[in-house]
Formats: structure tokens, sequence, C-alpha cells
């Protein structure tokens, strides 16, 4: 029980501090099956399974059902997916590489959470990721008064955020998988370096690159925007928003992705790295991150940049 009581008391902080505070919200439930994932790698799966009980138990009784039910559906899932590709029998069988089991993770992330999003919605009639409208007016209302440009943004939010939800969902499926698979890794080497289980190695993040598909996939969709006739036909528009969106993160993940490997090439030190990572997070030199990604993506700019070898 030495390492479970723990595991359960991480877990449920991670949840208490993604539903009570705002700041820490999306880091905590994103990274809320972390301490499963970690368990299952250090102790087996009886013991993990004896853990997501206790948090069940806890969270429905002391939180609320929905949850409960939120962590069941939502997010033990992915602790579950990574804890079977971490299995030394599966990773040594050379079934997946470090990039398809995250991979694996995502859709498997996707999926469940668009079965939590349809359960909810068939008994509450409310959409579990969209934030309360009424709360938000409140919120606002304090902070800036009750003005009527204030209005008139709420109801524009309400509107568009229901149709930016593909969307989201997948960035944030991705973010927690990408989380919580990363993070596994090294804390369960770090806390047994002769464990045996432990999820496949991903490339290092200056090495990654998506497939040139991608780049079709937006090129056909800003041709579609550019011929379609969207007045007709409203729900095609929505679609390319959000594939648009979609594209747009991974280009940008591939030009951060292509910094690295340049500043990798003229050795430069941790701290002038961070401090460039954190100038293309700027809003100024998010499209110029994107058109480097295009760029690496399209004609391979590894290849071409040769002063660095």
């Amino acid at each position: 029980m030495k390492r479970i009581i723990p595991c359960v008391f991480i877990t449920l902080a991670l949840i208490f501090a993604g539903s009570f505070f705002p700041a820490l919200g999306v880091l905590g439930m994103m990274t809320c099956p972390l301490p499963l994932c970690v368990l299952g790698c250090l102790e087996g799966q009886k013991k993990m399974s004896v853990a997501e009980l206790m948090i069940e138990a806890t969270l429905f009784l002391a939180f609320s059902p929905s949850m409960a039910a939120y962590f069941l559906v939502g997010c033990a899932p992915v602790a579950g997916v990574i804890f079977l590709l971490s299995r030394e029998d599966f990773r040594e069988s050379g079934k997946f590489t470090g990039g398809e089991s995250l991979l694996l993770c995502i859709g498997a992330s996707v999926a469940f959470k668009v079965i939590l999003i349809g359960a909810f919605w068939l008994f509450t009639g409310r959409n579990i990721f969209m934030p309360d409208i009424s709360q938000m007016h409140d919120v606002m209302t304090q902070l800036y008064g009750d003005q009527p440009e204030l209005q008139e943004a709420l109801v524009h939010i309400t509107v568009l955020l229901p149709r930016l939800l593909p969307s989201m969902l997948v960035i944030y499926a991705a973010s927690e998988s990408f989380l919580n698979y990363s993070l596994c890794g090294r804390i369960t080497k770090k806390l047994s370096p002769s464990t045996k289980n432990y999820p496949p190695q991903l490339p290092p993040f200056s090495m990654w690159k998506f497939p040139a598909s991608l780049m079709i996939v937006s090129i056909a969709g800003l041709a579609v925007s550019w011929l379609a006739d969207f007045e007709s036909w409203p729900q095609l528009g929505f679609l390319l928003m959000n594939l648009q969106i979609v594209v747009n993160v991974l280009m940008f993940v591939q030009g951060l992705s292509l910094a690295f490997w340049i500043m990798e090439g003229f050795k430069l030190r941790r701290s002038f790295k961070a401090a460039l990572c954190g100038v293309c997070f700027v809003p100024f030199f998010w499209p110029w991150v994107i058109v480097m990604g295009m760029c690496e993506t399209a004609i391979n700019m590894r290849e071409r940049i040769k002063f660095l070898e």
C-alpha cells in the first residue's frame, strides 16, 4: 500500500486543483491519469486497479457522481492504454514505435471522451466540455461590469464554442496524452531505474516530423474554403475551420521542432534555447513558426540546411 495511497492522494489533488483553481485547472485535469500510469508500471495491474477503485469511490462519495464518471470514462482509459503499451512483453514485441504508441493514446483519449460527451448529453442534456455561460456571465460582470459589449461577446462565444468542439477535443486529447506518456516514462525510470515496464521512447523533440499528407489536407481545405458556398453548406464551413485549426497547431509544433533542431545545431545553452522558445509563443511570431513547420513538412528543411552539419 506504500505506493497506492500516494497515488490516490496525488490523483485526487490534481482533480481538486483542476476543479477549484482555474489557474491550475487544465494542467491538473490533463495530468490526473499520470499517478495511475506510474503505479501500473511500477507495481502492476492489480495495484493499479485497486488505486483506481479507491479514487472512484472517493470521487463518488466526496465530490459528485458526475466527477467519478468523468474520471472513469475520460481519464482512466488514458492511463490504461499507456500501461498496456509499457508492459515489457508488449514493448519488446516491436509492434509500435514511440510515435505510433502516442498516436494510439491520442486516438483512445478522443474516442473515450466522445463516449463521455454522448453519455452526459443523454442523461443531462448538456455538454460536459462546454462552460456554463451563465457562470461565465457572472464572473465577467464582476470583473468588467455589465457592459453591452460583454453581452455581445458572450452571445458569440455561445454560438462559436460548440462549433469548435471537434478541434478543441483533439488538441486537448493530444496534449493530455503527450504529457502523461512522456512524464510516465521519465518518472518511472527515475523512481525505479531497473524497471522493465515503461512506455516506448519518443524520438527527441528536435527530430519530430509529421507526414507530408498534412500539407495536402491543409491545401485541399483552403481550396474548398475558396470554392464552396458556405451559406448553403454552413456545416462544411465549420468542418474546414476545425480541420484548419488542428493542422495549424500541428504545423506550429513542427516549426517549433525545427527551431529546436537549429538551436541544437548551433549548440546554444539551455537558458538561451528556453528564451527563444518563449519568443515563439508570442502571438506576433505564431504565423512565422507555422510557416517554418509548413516548409519543413513540404520540403524537409533539415536536409537543406547543410551549414549545421
